[in-house]
């Protein structure tokens, strides 16, 4: 999975690491910090699902969690045309280390990929 001007991305993440640590949960606030400007646009390449020989797109959240953490999540479907007898559920490359992608026989598409920075 890759991700259109990346560039972009590795300001949003960083805006979003100095946003966490200025905004520190409380002890009675473990909730989640989640990023979705339209800025985060990425597509899927092709083998990424297994029998997809083609790009297509998705949206990505990037999710800072209580712990420091940071991880981007893209979402996207199947291209027409494309189908799955079952669901997959395997590894995907993504910034420099590997995620997690999970296509169902549906046709719905989710990577999680830890961000290595």
């Amino acid at each position: 999975m890759l991700f259109k001007q990346a560039r972009r991305l590795a300001v949003v993440v960083g805006s979003a690491a100095a946003l966490a640590v200025a905004v520190a949960p409380t002890p009675a606030s473990a909730a989640a910090f989640v990023l979705t400007p339209g800025e985060l646009q990425c597509f899927f390449e092709p083998g990424d699902v297994p029998g997809v020989d083609v790009f297509f797109p998705g949206t990505c959240s990037l999710v800072e969690t209580p712990s420091g953490n940071t991880v981007i999540v893209g979402r996207g479907e199947l291209p027409a045309g494309y189908t799955l007898d079952a669901t997959f559920v395997g590894s995907v490359p993504c910034f420099g280390g590997t995620g997690r992608i999970v296509a169902t026989t549906s046709g719905q598409v989710t990577a999680t990929c830890p961000s290595h920075g």
